[in-house]
């Protein structure tokens, strides 16, 4: 009777603890590219964000998807259907990892002020996707390098 009570008290605390938290941590919710690229910004330092310049796309985007888009992932909830996740999706664009990726790609042609070519990084995507479902259609990558 005892470790029930005190296993109730602690699960309150334990729920009343991470809304309190919760409450006190105020994130922008990002809705679409401009806004994810205006906040990736934020985060860089501009160190970094030379050495972002200095690195190919291709390079850039490999080493960070466990790293920064990981963050991204997670910190702008990409699988909890928030206002980021239906821009994507009306675009045609479903999981995550893509969501993030074309993020990344759009981050680093910010920094060398390039076109983000959106409309050919959805659908390298999505042929991508199609190619995973039917390997005998797809495209190489090399032709994301051109997107």
């Amino acid at each position: 009777m005892y470790i029930t009570r005190l296993t109730v008290i602690l699960l309150v605390l334990m729920i009343a603890t991470s809304l309190v938290a919760r409450n006190k941590i105020k994130r922008h919710r990002v809705k679409n590219i401009t806004e994810a690229i205006v906040e990736l910004d934020k985060v860089y330092s501009k160190k970094y964000k030379k050495e972002i310049f200095n690195m190919t796309e291709s390079e850039y985007t490999t080493k960070s998807h466990f790293s920064i888009g990981l963050w991204i992932r997670y910190r702008w909830e990409l699988s909890q259907g928030t206002r980021l996740t239906k821009y994507f999706n009306d675009l045609g664009i479903y999981h995550p990892y893509d969501m993030s990726d074309i993020i990344l790609h759009c981050y680093y042609r910010h920094l060398h002020q390039q076109d983000y070519e959106l409309s050919k990084q959805i659908k390298y995507i999505k042929d991508k996707r199609k190619k995973a479902q039917n390997p005998d259609v797809g495209t190489e990558r090399s032709d994301r390098e051109s997107a």
